[in-house]
């Protein structure tokens, strides 16, 4: 299997013909099939069906299609070190869009030590990076916990509570209420909640910590009533805006809640760790036990774990 014929495959993947892929890769059709052919054949198996609209991938081209993405960013990833070999060092990291702002001051102090080192970011979910990881696209990950850690070594950076947010219309305010503050002037906050009390609220739950926080309730014997459930936490926000219920995420998410009141629950089991993580190995490579010292260095509390 060669790199130009994964490129070929996903191109007519995503083109949906062979025609139109062709004209892409600015080659004609005949040398295009017999790659595809010579490709399928090695493998032993057919990668596309023709259907009246185009072609379509069969279930096992899925399975390369998935694969062949990771395969063709790991290789240019590859082709950019290799060409910065002896200029420059590379460090490819993933974060997730709400540990950004957390991880910058480490990333920082690394950066201003180390001038000789350029970043190739990886942004997505904590489970999409984790993928990337064991793939080896990148060389270290922040990450959200829950999440199973047996498989990769693990430095944990912050810990945090979760965060209740409700609609200013939904709130009676009272004296003890902080609102608003001078470093979050748009944003709410108001003392803590229990979660007994967030039983007696419709809930809007960010699917990726469902069963953390269903437990949570469940522990204490609560059944929460559940208004909505969602992928996506920008989205989340605004049905809490609009009054419909109220949300459920960690803390450091607290940025996207412009104009909401904001409440930190009191629930030690509703506490989720930042955490950094690398593939499990022997030896980790030079620039990432340069990092993984900064950042143990800067955060005093940091505490390294490695899996068994």
């Amino acid at each position: 299997m060669e790199l130009r014929q994964l490129e070929y495959f996903k191109q007519i993947a995503d083109t949906h013909s062979f025609n139109e892929a062709a004209r892409h890769l600015n080659m004609s059709q005949p040398p295009l099939s017999y790659q595809i052919r010579q490709l399928e054949e090695e493998l032993g198996v057919q990668l596309f069906e023709r259907t009246s609209k185009g072609v379509t991938l069969t279930n096992a081209g899925e399975v390369l299609y998935e694969r062949a993405g990771n395969l063709l960013d790991y290789a240019d990833s590859a082709k950019l070190e290799v060409a910065k070999a002896g200029k420059k060092r590379v460090l490819r990291i993933g974060m997730t869009s709400t540990t950004t702002s957390v991880m910058m001051p480490f990333i920082s102090t690394f950066a201003k030590g180390n001038p000789d080192v350029n970043f190739e970011v990886r942004d997505g979910t904590t489970y999409t990076l984790y993928s990337y990881l064991m793939d080896g696209i990148i060389d270290i990950s922040v990450a959200r916990t829950p999440l199973r850690l047996d498989k990769v070594n693990s430095c944990v950076l912050f810990s945090e509570p979760m965060i209740a947010v409700s609609a200013l219309s939904d709130i009676t305010f009272s004296s003890n209420e902080n609102i608003p503050t001078a470093d979050n002037p748009n944003i709410y906050f108001g003392k803590n909640i229990q979660i007994t009390d967030l039983a007696k609220r419709p809930l809007i739950l960010y699917r990726r910590y469902e069963k953390y926080i269903l437990d949570a309730f469940h522990a204490k014997d609560l059944e929460p009533e559940i208004f909505c459930m969602c992928d996506d936490a920008k989205s989340a926000m605004l049905w809490a805006k609009e009054g419909l219920a109220t949300a459920v995420f960690p803390k450091s998410m607290q940025s996207l809640c412009t104009g909401l009141h904001v409440q930190e629950i009191d629930e030690p089991n509703l506490i989720t760790q930042i955490v950094l993580i690398w593939k499990k190995e022997k030896k980790v490579s030079s620039i990432v036990q340069e990092f993984l010292d900064v950042c143990l260095k800067k955060n005093a509390t940091c505490t390294k774990k490695t899996a068994d």
